[in-house]
């Protein structure tokens, strides 16, 4: 039940992100820009880990009942991601839904998403209460069930 992080060998220094293109990883848990074969930035990163944390949250395998390459088109084309749960905590389902975003302009940084996490895991810890939510989550219902444990600064609006 540990996350492990591997790039094998396919990493290379973020100068170079911008002019990069190509199918370099696993296409469930690729960005469309890369699937698309269009220059990105390491927000590809932020979207791969939203798609590991939709993973990490549900125990399901992403896209499960398409091969890769129908995922790929799925994400790329029709702009489709996995179904969150009712049952995904509402702060979890906000940061993976900022992390999977079709604007890559519209991902957290990495600094963003461990403060996050950092937050969660001290309401956790505290024993605050961690209400479902289902439907769509907004700032205002997520700030009022986290009240006194998520400041303001650590979300970004989803713009669906």
């Amino acid at each position: 039940m540990r996350v492990k992080v591997a790039d094998f060998g396919t990493s290379f220094l973020e100068t170079k992100c911008r002019e990069t293109k190509g199918n370099m990883g696993t296409y469930r848990w690729m960005a469309p820009e890369m699937i698309k074969e269009k220059p990105y930035t390491r927000k590809v990163d932020v979207y791969s880990f939203g798609i590991a944390l939709w993973e990490r949250t549900t125990a399901l395998l992403p896209f499960q009942g398409k091969t890769p390459v129908p995922a790929a088109f799925a994400v790329a084309e029709k702009n489709e991601r996995p179904p969150l749960p009712e049952s995904c905590q509402p702060i979890l389902a906000h940061l993976i839904k900022r992390s999977w975003a079709a604007n890559p302009a519209m991902r957290p940084d990495f600094s963003d998403i461990v403060s996050t996490l950092e937050k969660y895991d001290e309401c956790i810890r505290e024993g605050l209460p961690l209400t479902s939510h289902s439907g769509l989550v907004n700032r205002n219902a997520i700030i009022e069930r986290m009240k006194g444990c998520v400041s303001m600064g650590s979300f970004i609006p989803v713009h669906a």
